[in-house]
């Protein structure tokens, strides 16, 4: 073999040897190349808790924002006596009492024996003085009381007779309530005025007629009782009343009566 042969060999053996040197991946160029597979299943881990993290938070301020109402309590009655100034009415319902009476309203003495009747009263007020201690207001009181009068013994016949015997109170009254910022209030009152009444007798038998007296003669009132408030602006109460009328006969007439009212303020 010639010398130039031997070159030539040797030159294509180089070649040959740096063609499959070079053809060959480096270890980094490998590396580089899996990296982004391997990097790829090791972000699915980390996206997922992301995914979850942003859930949470998403759920968090979607349940702070849901309102709840929140339940209704009625608020206690808190005391407060200047709520009672101002105006006022009272309605009042109860049984009446008269005891016996003697008469000369019929133009002869008769002795009038009634029944248990009823007592229906109507009075607009005003409080025009409220402290803590007590509460004072006028009223004006009106109504109906009426009985039945189931003998009307006259000394001068054997006969007795029946009748109905009516009653209108007109009366300027004034009352007092002591210790007004509690629930349970008892109270006084005092009034005076007039009655105006109304007597009707009927005699007995088919023709039977009737004799019937009208007048107004002055009177007199007292009563007392115990409230119970409800509210600021309504109470309830239980009471008593007696009242006195003042004939032109030296007598007066008396009527008791025990009474539920109603107190509405405005």
């Amino acid at each position: 073999m010639t010398t130039y042969e031997a070159d030539q060999k040797r030159k294509k053996a180089t070649t040959l040897m740096t063609s499959e040197v070079g053809g060959a991946q480096p270890l980094t160029e490998r590396l580089f190349m899996k990296e982004p597979s391997t990097m790829k299943h090791r972000h699915i881990p980390a996206l997922g808790l992301a995914g979850c993290a942003v859930l949470f938070a998403g759920l968090t301020v979607a349940s702070a924002q849901v309102y709840v109402a929140p339940a209704y309590v009625s608020p206690p009655y808190v005391a407060d006596s200047g709520k009672d100034l101002g105006f006022y009415f009272n309605s009042g319902l109860g049984p009446s009492f008269m005891p016996d009476f003697q008469s000369s309203r019929f133009g002869f003495p008769v002795n009038l024996h009634m029944d248990t009747g009823v007592r229906l009263s109507l009075a607009p007020g005003y409080n025009f003085l409220a402290t803590s201690r007590l509460t004072l207001g006028g009223e004006f009181e009106t109504g109906v009381i009426y009985n039945r009068v189931s003998q009307v013994l006259d000394a001068n016949s054997p006969i007795s007779l029946q009748g109905d015997y009516y009653q209108v109170p007109m009366l300027a009254n004034l009352v007092l309530k002591i210790n007004p910022d509690s629930s349970v209030v008892p109270y006084i009152g005092i009034g005076g005025g007039g009655d105006c009444s109304f007597a009707r007798i009927d005699k007995p038998g088919f023709r039977g007629c009737e004799t019937h007296s009208d007048r107004i003669d002055p009177a007199v009132q007292g009563m007392c009782g115990v409230s119970f408030r409800l509210n600021a602006r309504t109470e309830v109460s239980l009471g008593y009343k007696y009242l006195a009328a003042f004939p032109d006969e030296g007598k007066y007439i008396g009527t008791h009566s025990v009474m539920a009212n109603f107190t509405m303020k405005f």
